[in-house]
């Protein structure tokens, strides 16, 4: 975190994080500091734990509200707990009267950042959550992503050296940050190169499969199946998609746009460098970790940025009016 309350800002960038960080305890000390805020985080999680129950993912209350680490969740509820995690600090933020003057989400946090935005319902955006983590399963997806210390071009050429059809650029994250996607095969021989002269530093994802890869066109087909039961409003606030590469508007297929998060890249960096570097604006991550927040430092010098799960919560604290446990 690198910014205090007492400093003045005029609009707020939410940048909502996908799957990689650990969501366990993030929600635990606002859930134990405050009896008001108790209150709305439990009204959240049973939403949201209503319909992950139903399709058979269990309870993201046990995650949220850790003390420590359990250890590796059952497939599906990292992605769940992610998701109410954004959408629970995302009611905090405004119960602080902190609004988004514009949202961004990041492959899968795109479906909490139509929350945000009165796109979706807190349960509509679950329902989301529960079936992509279906259509992975229907689908036996597997392989893995990889974090390249390289820009796009570079990223590019070292694709180019492995030579595979089936290890493709996921997403551009910052000017020196690139993430590639492939088959368990295709990861290995990248990974079997680490080390080597010219090849950058590399470090596979936590994440339980590949995405954001054309192969998964299946997978993302299912998807846009099960969200057409859902219904789209209108945009409240602006979202800024990294895999459409321009603000969202109405006349846009929200549930289509959704599930080409599936097949498509994410360009992260060219999204974020969208927003001029002000100090009367601050980048807040609606989620577990510092990921996006990282990210935006390392792409606009001088930005300001919180990330109010993540190890130090004070900044919220402050806004919220309790005292940092």
């Amino acid at each position: 975190m690198d910014t205090d309350l007492d400093d003045t800002f005029d609009t707020a960038v939410f940048l909502v994080p996908g799957q990689g960080n650990n969501p366990t305890g993030a929600l635990s000390q606002f859930y134990q500091q405050d009896v008001v805020l108790r209150s709305e985080i439990d009204r959240i999680l049973d939403e949201v734990d209503h319909i992950g129950t139903a399709h058979g993912f269990g309870s993201v209350r046990g995650v949220l509200l850790a003390d420590s680490n359990a250890g590796d969740l059952p497939p599906g509820m990292p992605q769940l707990a992610t998701y109410a995690a954004a959408v629970a600090l995302n009611h905090m933020l405004a119960t602080a009267g902190v609004r988004p003057h514009a949202v961004v989400g990041q492959s899968l946090g795109e479906i909490a950042a139509f929350v945000c935005a009165g796109v979706l319902e807190i349960a509509e955006g679950a329902q989301a959550v529960c079936a992509l983590n279906n259509a992975f399963a229907s689908f036996d997806a597997r392989g893995g992503m990889v974090v390249v210390r390289a820009d796009e071009a570079g990223t590019q050429g070292l694709l180019a050296l492995i030579d595979r059809a089936d290890l493709v650029l996921a997403g551009v994250n910052t000017p020196r940050q690139s993430i590639v996607s492939g088959s368990d095969e295709a990861i290995e021989a990248l990974l079997f190169r680490a080390g080597e002269p010219g090849i950058p530093t590399l470090r596979r994802l936590p994440v339980p499969y590949a995405t954001h890869h054309p192969s998964l066109k299946p997978v993302a087909d299912q998807f846009l199946a099960d969200l057409r039961r859902l219904p789209q409003r209108s945009l409240q606030t602006e979202v800024l998609s990294p895999v459409r590469r321009r603000a969202y508007t109405d006349a846009d297929d929200l549930h289509e746009a959704l599930a080409d998060c599936v097949i498509r890249p994410v360009y992260l960096l060219e999204t974020l460098q969208r927003f001029p570097a002000s100090p009367r604006q601050l980048f807040i991550e609606v989620g577990p970790g510092d990921t996006l927040t990282r990210c935006v430092r390392a792409s606009i010098p001088g930005a300001r940025t919180v990330a109010p799960l993540a190890s130090d919560t004070s900044w919220l604290h402050a806004a919220l009016g309790t005292v940092s446990i």
